[in-house]
């Protein structure tokens, strides 16, 4: 009876739970993406990139349960306000309060097991998806990564159950202490912000010292090392927090007294931030987490991709080495573009190998020398036939293609003719992009490879074998960073779009109120544009601030994290500007009365 009960409640509230139970969907969908990867053992231990970044995914993971956890109990507060009103109701009609209990219970039970599973399977769904079209563009191989993970599913479904839990058990304990006609009344009283500027202002303090505590600690990553992240996670949480609740107030206040407050809607529009100003504190904080998560996670995967082509071509001036290529091969080295090609002729005699001195002296052969400035190419110069002579240039010694190290030596035309041994070639590839090269010089690579393997097979000629080493090493972090700047940034909109969706129902009243009473359309939608516009800046705001600090963690395994970010946080706000107008035309949609047609 309970269960029928209960199910008939959500049906016949299904229309209002649409938005919560959308957030509470995208939530443990984006949990398990990051799950999937934090818990994957088999994943972590079989790439060393990924066994360096386990520390860090075990304490995104606690972050991210943390921001889950404030979504949920905000998620389950929202439902009792819905549904007080019934509750009371039921036990005004003579239902026990033991019975109501049950049903809460239940109710917010049941629908956090249906939001869980159908999170986790869009998670499944949204994890093969994201990571084959990632793999794809990268030209990544990962192994032991699959988009059904058993543990992250456990993990995930344990995590949230355990939530929906505790948060019924505070909503019951709520419950049972409110008086039957007050939960009646609950719909129609509002919060009242108790302004006390001394509390305010240390508050404001405190949190500004705590964000430079966290600033610090990720500048001094080379001495705290791993101990920063922690450290970082803790201070600039509590320190966002503070921020938001103290600055705030005191900048609403301050602006509430000018006359500027006066005019049109701005005296309505701030007392709609200030009486809501406790629930949008804790939604600000996560708003601004999740910001800095994804930017600096996307930062990092596009620095990462950078790098690694920069790497390869500051180790070699060439990018292949091709030993006396055949049909398929020669049919390959003309796919390639923006290449340049040199031949030199070889023969092979007496555990020697000769070359042209004429050909080296046409086209030299040259030497990588990398530069000390980060993000800056090398340049290479030529390496003379005397030095070449002199000094076996080790690059130039893998030229032969053979397991063992011969000597070169350089002859000229009517010295080379004579010896009896068979001309063979070897061509240098130079090409401009190597990304854009990858799937053609990784097919030449391979058969090369193959004719001619190498007795240290990870040390060979050329840059691309630098890029193969160094994706290897790189790669999967640069594979993460995509992936959870994606996987933050739906996260981002889940969190602060439904908060300021939801509470749409009770502002729905206020709207139609100032409508009836004259005001003109145009001043409602710009108080709208206004209050949502303040929700949405201030995290961007201190999330870009979070960025520039949190980038610095990355100094030890990047040239320059910073390369380029100017146009990393312009492209992203063009996609958070995107969010930004959804919100506007969906809150509008829902709080504004129709119009009017005559």
């Amino acid at each position: 009876m309970l269960m029928k009960l209960t199910m008939a409640n959500i049906k016949s509230h299904l229309r209002d739970y649409i938005v919560l139970l959308t957030g509470l969907v995208m939530s443990s969908a984006i949990f398990y993406m990051f799950a999937n990867l934090a818990t994957n053992e088999a994943l972590i231990k079989s790439d060393l990139n990924f066994k360096f970044a386990s520390v860090v995914f075990i304490f995104g993971l606690i972050l991210l349960a943390i921001i889950t956890l404030v979504y949920v109990m905000y998620a389950n507060q929202f439902l009792l306000n819905m549904r007080q009103h019934d509750y009371g109701l039921f036990m005004m009609l003579g239902a026990k309060k033991s019975r109501v209990s049950q049903l809460l219970v239940l109710e917010t039970m049941v629908i956090g097991l249906g939001a869980t599973v159908i999170g986790i399977i869009i998670g499944i769904l949204a994890t093969g998806g994201l990571s084959g079209w990632l793999l794809g563009n990268l030209g990544l191989t990962i192994h032991h990564f699959n988009p059904v993970y058993p543990k992250a599913i456990l993990v995930t479904l344990a995590l949230f159950l355990a939530l929906f839990f505790i948060a019924a058990m505070l909503n019951l304990q709520r419950m049972i202490k409110t008086p039957v006609l007050k939960l009646l009344k609950q719909a129609d009283t509002v919060d009242r912000v108790n302004f006390k500027p001394v509390r305010l202002v240390v508050q404001a303090i405190l949190g500004i010292g705590l964000l430079a505590v966290g600033y610090w600690a990720m500048d001094s990553i080379t001495t705290l090392q791993l101990l920063s992240v922690p450290i970082a996670i803790v201070t600039i949480t509590i320190g966002s927090y503070l921020i938001f609740r103290a600055v705030i107030l005191l900048i609403l206040n301050l602006i509430k007294k000018t006359n500027w407050a006066t005019k049109g809607l701005n005296d309505f529009t701030i007392s709609q931030i200030m009486f809501r100003v406790r629930d949008y504190t804790k939604i600000l904080t996560i708003t601004s987490l999740l910001f800095a998560m994804a930017l600096g996670a996307i930062t990092v995967g596009a620095g990462f991709r950078r790098d690694i082509p920069l790497i390869a071509n500051n180790t070699s001036a060439y990018t292949l080495a091709i030993n006396d290529p055949d049909a398929t091969q020669t049919k390959q080295l003309k796919q390639l573009t923006d290449a340049n090609q040199i031949t030199y002729q070889q023969k092979f005699a007496d555990n020697k190998v000769y070359y042209l001195q004429s050909e080296l002296q046409k086209n030299p052969f040259k030497e990588a020398i990398p530069s000390n400035k980060p993000q800056a190419k090398a340049h290479y110069r030529n390496v003379s036939v005397d030095k070449l002579t002199q000094n076996q240039q080790y690059e130039f010694a893998m030229l032969s293609g053979k397991k063992q190290t011969l000597k070169a030596q350089f002859l000229s035309t009517g010295e080379f003719s004579p010896i009896k041994a068979p001309v063979q070639r070897v061509i240098l590839v130079k090409v401009k992009s190597i990304p854009a090269n990858y799937q053609v010089l990784n097919k030449l690579n391979k058969s090369q490879n193959s004719k001619h393997p190498s007795a240290m097979p990870e040390i060979t000629f050329g840059s691309f074998n630098t890029y193969l080493l160094s994706i290897s090493i790189f790669g999967g972090l640069e594979f993460v960073g995509y992936f959870l700047g994606i996987a933050f940034l739906a996260m981002l909109a889940s969190c602060l779009m439904f908060k300021i969706l939801a509470g749409a129902t009770q502002d729905q009243i206020r709207y139609r109120m100032l409508a009836k009473i004259g005001t003109r359309r145009s001043l409602l939608k710009r108080s709208i544009d206004s209050e949502i516009l303040v929700l949405f800046a201030l995290p961007g705001a201190l999330g870009i601030v979070d960025v520039l600090f949190g980038l610095k963690l990355f100094k030890p395994l990047m040239a320059d994290p910073y390369n380029h970010i100017g146009w990393i946080i312009a492209g992203f706000g063009v996609i958070y500007l995107g969010y930004y107008l959804l919100t506007i035309w969906l809150y509008q949609m829902l709080v504004l009365p129709a119009k009017n047609k005559h």
